[in-house]
């Protein structure tokens, strides 16, 4: 028969050691449990006071550019509108069909019918304009006065071309003039503070929507100028080969994008088609 070793029953000391050990680890899992807790409390503090954030930050924005966006979201709405309208008249037309009904004219009334006068040519502005019809786009042509381009300073040449710009679009210094032979580059806000003054600041807001094949009317010193455009792309605000001429009569449009930043500049590009 076997005996069974009794084990020998712990001291006082190591009673207390385990009790002190015990009460170690339970405040290590308090601990831990605080501090995810805490964790958790501050990532979601942090979410919503980023939510906050940009919902403040998309009103500021939109107040700093709402002429500009509402521009463009009154363009669009007319541009769905128009293919809707137009939409439904094609296949109205597919449905009804006219008859053209016949002309009879007698020979005494053709020889003695009354010869209208021509219409007058169209009147030129009393300053030089561009003008895109199909944008709504009509803006005075300014030039950047005291404008020293052999210092070479660009901040003060940039300040002189801010100036000029409250007033209308403005004809780069340096370059063509519109209609002569070269690059005539002309650059406009697409948007800009709605704090600082101004008639034009919005000017540009619709040039994004421009399409290849577009006509641009430019008058400059009384003379009419057709151009087309033939080529639309973006480039770095630090690009400058833009600038650079070219052997044909070209007009360049230039404007910041996206609307509201000046992140990086669209170029629009213009062939001159004809000249009155």
């Amino acid at each position: 028969m076997q005996t069974k070793t009794k084990k020998p029953d712990l001291t006082c000391a190591e009673v207390e050691r385990f009790h002190t050990e015990l009460a170690l680890a339970e405040a290590k899992i308090r601990k831990a449990i605080l501090s995810a807790r805490k964790q958790r409390g501050t990532l979601s503090e942090l979410s919503k006071f980023g939510l906050t954030a940009a919902v403040i930050f998309v009103f500021v924005f939109v107040g700093m550019n709402f002429g500009a966006f509402a521009k463009r979201a009154e363009f669009l709405m007319a541009k769905v509108s128009s293919e809707e309208v137009t939409t439904t008249e094609s296949s109205v037309a597919k449905k009804v069909t006219f008859q053209k009904p016949k002309l009879v004219v007698k020979k005494d009334a053709e020889e003695s019918r009354l010869q209208l006068p021509e219409l007058l040519d169209e009147i030129a502005p009393p300053d030089n304009r561009l003008i895109i019809p199909a944008l709504g786009i009509h803006a005075p042509i300014k030039t950047a006065t005291g404008v020293n381009l052999d210092a070479a300073n660009w901040d003060d040449i940039e300040a002189q071309i801010q100036d000029a710009l409250r007033d209308g679009v403005v004809n780069f210094p340096g370059t063509a003039k519109p209609g002569d032979q070269g690059n005539a580059f002309i650059t406009g806000h697409s948007s800009y503070y709605p704090i600082l003054p101004g008639r034009y600041k919005d000017i540009f807001a619709l040039l994004p929507e421009i399409e290849i094949g577009t006509d641009i009317e430019v008058w400059q010193n009384e003379k009419k100028f057709t151009y087309r455009v033939n080529n639309k792309y973006e480039v770095s605000p630090s690009a400058v080969d833009v600038l650079e001429n070219t052997e044909n009569p070209q007009l360049t449009l230039m404007t910041c994008t996206p609307l509201g930043t000046a992140l990086r500049r669209l170029i629009v590009t213009a062939e001159l088609v004809e000249s009155a």
